[in-house]
């Protein structure tokens, strides 16, 4: 080969300079004549010297194949354990996720419940007072009385009685002084706002304290002929507008009916008479 010749020389050059190294350093009492290597033997030295450098170069290779290999099959078994770690990572934060969302919705759900319950049950509570309170007045009679000496026809009837009878009682009868009759109802109601106790032709000529000193009068007439009608566990309301005066004869009750009251507008008359019921109820 064309190459052979230089690298034979190179090769014979630095064996040389070797070999006068040493003569040069290791002393030696007798000198020896020196004697020039074979060519030979040194071709066979080059070439045991390019045989162990092919052999260490196919080590190498082999060694950095074998490397080479190491490392992609530990990326290859990373990335497995990575992928089966990040598998298992998303099946439990699935699983953690649904019980989070299963307590949050269980919790919402007891709360909501809670609330609603409560809720309601103070609505149920609040409309069975109602209802209860309705009970009561459903079981109650009403005798309205007018004290007129004429019968009072349908189309004559005051609106508070209509008011009254429209509220739900469970008997409300209107009566008046046409006949006499024993007042039976739970609650007795003697109107004197809807019949004149006095004409306007008895007010000519009067003074202000002499038509109250005769309304005095009147009421107390009246009274006096039906509280003896009343039942005993009746409630009495008399109900009157005496203006700026205060009846006696109303006061005075007490010492013949147990249970009375007063009213003096509609919207009073109905809150007394429910309220009158629910004390006769109690004395049922």
């Amino acid at each position: 080969m064309h190459w052979s010749h230089p690298l034979i020389n190179l090769s014979q050059n630095w064996l040389f300079q070797i070999s006068a190294f040493i003569a040069q350093a290791t002393p030696s009492p007798t000198p020896t004549p020196k004697t020039s290597p074979s060519p030979a033997a040194d071709v066979e030295l080059l070439k045991s010297q390019i045989q162990f450098l092919q052999d260490a170069n196919t080590q190498l290779n082999n060694s950095f194949g074998s490397f080479v290999s190491a490392i992609n099959l530990s990326f290859v078994v990373l990335g497995v354990l990575f992928g089966v770690i990040a598998a298992i990572s998303i099946y439990f934060f699935n699983q953690s996720l649904k019980d989070a969302k299963l307590l949050i919705r269980e919790e919402v759900e007891r709360r909501l419940k809670s609330v609603v319950d409560e809720t309601v049950g103070q609505e149920v509570s609040n409309l069975k007072q109602v209802l209860d309170r309705e009970k009561i007045v459903g079981e109650i009679t009403i005798d309205y009385f007018i004290p007129s000496p004429q019968a009072i026809l349908p189309d004559d009837y005051p609106e508070e009685y209509e008011f009254l009878a429209a509220r739900g009682f469970k008997e409300t009868r209107l009566l008046s002084a046409s006949k006499r009759v024993k007042f039976s109802g739970d609650v007795v109601i003697l109107d004197l706002v809807n019949y004149a106790l006095i004409d306007d032709s008895e007010k000519i000529n009067k003074s202000e304290a002499e038509n109250a000193q005769l309304l005095e009068i009147r009421v107390a007439e009246t009274l006096n002929k039906i509280v003896n009608r009343v039942n005993s566990k009746s409630i009495l309301v008399v109900y009157i507008r005496p203006g700026k005066q205060r009846i006696n004869a109303i006061d005075e009750l007490s010492k013949s009916v147990k249970y009375y009251a007063s009213a003096n507008t509609p919207v009073s008359l109905m809150g007394v008479v429910v309220d009158s019921a629910y004390v006769a109820h109690g004395m049922k």
